[in-house]
């Protein structure tokens, strides 16, 4: 199992389609301070790589710590973050 890539636009438009109440604005600074934090190297707590998409609704952590599973089953991760690997 892994995460499927997606771009921060086309994340937007899926998330804003079926959240149509959140700020496009806000969303997209969200995504992208997340994304930065990854991209300098920044993990979770537990020391694992952060979940992009997660952290930029709940603050930085990674997919366990957000979502409480072992690993991902076909969630969504921005393109640029999607390196992380998960055991068999």
């Amino acid at each position: 199992m892994t995460f499927i890539p997606i771009s921060i636009d086309n994340y937007v438009k899926k998330h804003l389609a079926l959240n149509p109440s959140e700020n496009e604005k806000d969303l997209r600074k969200q995504l992208n301070s997340a994304l930065e934090f990854y991209l300098k190297g920044g993990k979770c707590d537990c020391g694992n790589d952060i979940w992009v998409i997660g952290s930029a609704a709940v603050g930085h952590g990674c997919f366990t710590c957000i979502t409480r599973e072992s690993k991902p089953d076909e969630d969504y991760e921005i393109d640029k973050a999607v390196k992380k690997s998960f055991a068999p």
